[in-house]
């Protein structure tokens, strides 16, 4: 496991929690739901501040929650202080892609040693189960290659289908992979990236597609079945 140090590049964390969450109905945001006796942001959180990687992250929220994400974190006993940099928190946009790149304009601005060869892994607050383990080999491979997410095989057979819901396409499973999150990527190379699909008015899927299409290869290491993004309150069930 990398172990943070004079001499290891800067390493951050930038998780998501502005959107939504209307697909798990009940008025409460989904990061907010409890798992395991706290919310399941905290897990999340709680996830890379134990492994002991990072110097400095921020959390996107819906603007004018901030405080009040920091409370609920707090209450929750989650060491804020674990890292050498106070947790950050700034407010995020419509859509993810735009919180994104708040947040990385975001540490960009309150921590500039990131812009010296840092490193930033971009998370779901809704994806509570990304093993510690997870974390450092994305880590470790965003170190090696400049841009590394986790995937799966995909179990379902996928398909392509019209706007009117007919299938068109028949993808081969042997091609194609489901991508989870954290997304690990140098720091430099992504907010580039960002700030031209920002100027380009052009949104994407997620961060690796932003970082093929405006930087180079992303390579990949293997995910978890267990990493789900919580989306249904059926995902609590577990």
């Amino acid at each position: 496991m990398i172990k943070p140090s004079a001499g290891n590049r800067p390493f951050a964390f930038l998780i998501t929690a502005a959107g939504s969450g209307t697909r798990m109905g009940g008025g409460m945001k989904k990061e907010f739901r409890n798992l395991n006796g706290r919310p399941i942001l905290a897990e999340t959180l709680g996830n890379f501040i134990k492994t002991g990687l990072f110097s400095y992250g921020v959390i996107t929220c819906i603007p004018g929650s901030e405080d009040e994400v920091r409370e609920r974190l707090t209450a929750s006993a989650v060491k804020l202080d674990s890292l050498s940099s106070p947790l950050l928190f700034c407010s995020g946009g419509n859509e993810r892609q735009d919180s994104v790149l708040f947040g990385l304009n975001f540490l960009s601005d309150n921590c500039p040693e990131l812009l010296d060869e840092g490193i930033v892994l971009i998370h779901d607050g809704a994806r509570p189960w990304a093993s510690t383990r997870l974390i450092d080999q994305v880590a470790q491979g965003a170190l090696k290659h400049a841009a590394c997410a986790p995937v799966s095989p995909s179990v379902d057979a996928m398909k392509e289908i019209s706007t009117d819901g007919i299938i068109t396409g028949h993808l081969s499973r042997r091609k194609t992979v489901s991508v989870q999150t954290p997304q690990g990527f140098a720091f430099n190379e992504i907010l580039a990236a960002h700030k031209r699909a920002a100027a380009d008015g052009r949104h994407y899927i997620d961060d690796t597609e932003i970082f093929s299409r405006y930087e180079g290869d992303v390579y990949t290491v293997p995910g978890s079945a267990a990493n789900k993004k919580i989306t249904y309150p059926e995902d609590l069930e577990i």
